[in-house]
Order: C-alpha cells, then sequence, then structure tokens
C-alpha cells in the first residue's frame, strides 16, 4: 500500500509543480528537459545503466518513439494545468484509460463487457462536463479548452503504445530498465532543441528553473517507480491498483486545485468529476 501511496501523492504533485512553475514564471521547456535528466538517472541508480547493446533490444525502437511523445505530452501536461486548471488536466489524463482499453479490445481481442461499455461511455461523457465552459468564457478560455483534449488523446496515444509494447516485447523485470530508457530518449529529445531555443545559457542556468527541474523529476519517476512497485507487490489485482490510483490521483488533484489555488468548479463541472470518479470505479472492475 506504500507504493501505491507514494505514486498518488507524486502524481498529484506533478500537477501542483506545474502550476506553481506558471504563476513563477519560469521557462517549462528547461525544467521539463531537466526534470527527465534527473528521472533518467534514478531510474538507472536503481536498476543500473543499460548494456551497449540496448539499442538491439526488440523494444528500442518502440521506446524510441514513446520517448518522444513523453516530453511533449509533458509539455502539454503543462500548459493544460496552467491554462485549464489541476482538476481539469487529472480528470483528462485519468479518463484517457479508455484509449488503451479500446486499443486492446479491437488489437487483442480482449472480452468486451458490460462494465467496459458502461466505462467507455461514461468516460467520453465526464471529460465534456468537466471542461465544460459556459458561452460568456473569453476566448482564451475557450482556446484552452482544446489543451485537455489533445491531452487526453495524447495520454491515451502513449498508454496504447506502452501496453502494445508490454504485452509484445517486455515482461515486469525489464519494466523499469524500459521506463529509464524512455526518460533518457526523452531528455535526449529536449537537448537536441536547446540548441533553437533563446538565451540557452540563461534559462538552464537559472536557480529556480534547476530547482525546479529536480523536483519535478523525483516526483515524476516516484509516480511511475510506485505504480510498477504496486502491481509487483501482488498484494491487489492489476485492475484493482489502477482504480485505486486513479481514483486517488483524481481526487487528491481536486483537493489541490481548490485548498492552494482557489479553483472553482460549475456545478457541471462537479458532474463531470463524479462522473469520472464512478467511471474509474467501472473499469477498475474490468
Amino acid at each position: 500500500m506504500i507504493y501505491l501511496i507514494l505514486c498518488i501523492v507524486s502524481s498529484s504533485l506533478l500537477f501542483v509543480i506545474f502550476k506553481v512553475v506558471g504563476r513563477l514564471n519560469l521557462n517549462i521547456f528547461p525544467v521539463i528537459v531537466i526534470n527527465y535528466i534527473i528521472a533518467a538517472l534514478l531510474g538507472f541508480s536503481i536498476d543500473h545503466f543499460p548494456p551497449p547493446g540496448v539499442m538491439k533490444e526488440p523494444w528500442f525502437v518502440m521506446a524510441l518513439v514513446i520517448g518522444v511523445l513523453f516530453i511533449w505530452m509533458f509539455f502539454v501536461i503543462a500548459m493544460t494545468t496552467q491554462k485549464a486548471g489541476i482538476a481539469v488536466t487529472s480528470v483528462a489524463s485519468k479518463m484517457s484509460v479508455i484509449i488503451p482499453i479500446s486499443f486492446s479490445i479491437l488489437y487483442f481481442q480482449e472480452t468486451v463487457t458490460l462494465f467496459k461499455l458502461a466505462g467507455i461511455f461514461l468516460a467520453v461523457v465526464s471529460v465534456v462536463l468537466t471542461i465544460y465552459k459556459k458561452g460568456d468564457d473569453t476566448p482564451v478560455s475557450r482556446r484552452a479548452l482544446l489543451l485537455p483534449v489533445i491531452l487526453f488523446f495524447g495520454a491515451g496515444l502513449i498508454d496504447s503504445l506502452i501496453k502494445y509494447t508490454q504485452e509484445t516485447y517486455i515482461g515486469n523485470d525489464n519494466a523499469i530498465m524500459f521506463t529509464s530508457v524512455l526518460f533518457t530518449i526523452a531528455a535526449i529529445s529536449g537537448i537536441v532543441i536547446i540548441p533553437f531555443k533563446r538565451n540557452v545559457i540563461k534559462i538552464f542556468t537559472d536557480s529556480k528553473t534547476i530547482v525546479a527541474g529536480i523536483i519535478l523529476g523525483v516526483v515524476n519517476f516516484g509516480s511511475l517507480y510506485g505504480l510498477i512497485k504496486a502491481l509487483d507487490s501482488r498484494v491487489y489485482d492489476s485492475s484493482i491498483v489502477f482504480g485505486i490510483n486513479n481514483i486517488g490521483i483524481v481526487l487528491l488533484s481536486l483537493f489541490f486545485a481548490l485548498i492552494m489555488f482557489t479553483e472553482r468548479l460549475s456545478l457541471v463541472n462537479k458532474i463531470g468529476v463524479t462522473l469520472s470518479i464512478i467511471t474509474i470505479i467501472l473499469l477498475s472492475k474490468v
């Protein structure tokens, strides 16, 4: 249970950190790059650095694709948190689980159950209600609503690719190595872009940026490491672990949003959040 708590708290803190970074007007790009460097180093410290032949591993091409997507989606999460709020971001990211579930049904021909169908339908409805804004909102607010939609599909795509890779190429024994390689590729992807950025030295030597990147990296790794260890513990079925984890993240993120940042949700948004929790419970039964 301690690892599951670690995952829930760490995942919720990711949204909080992105919100604080926005409040401090820090450049989010270097923060994300530093974050992945730290997360990769932590992963390799627990397992070991990849062997020279890691590029010949059957899962390496998928790791390359997912790693590149990682850094872009982390940027989307940051922007969504800052523009649309923590509550909306957490629901959009957690409800994206319906995409890998749908992928599993279509590709792996998993059994279609009433819980799955109801969960998929409610997930779509809950996301729509959670991000709903009244028609008199400013144009900026309306444009910002595209971010959780992009996050919803982007996170779902990444989860689907990870599921495919795990089912096809890797097992639990290689999970941390695979994850560490993903973090490394994400970091390299960001480093490659650095020369095209203005004031590179200045933004990467800013003390607040470095501290924010380190904290984000530790929290980011903690969320994934906690989930892996919770699944490895075999105390609960994986469906129960994912269900408790997602519910915990949505609720704790909502708590942070209301208490720390006084975010306000309309009645429609609250209904959406409630539906998202019901959806997660349903999907944990599949």
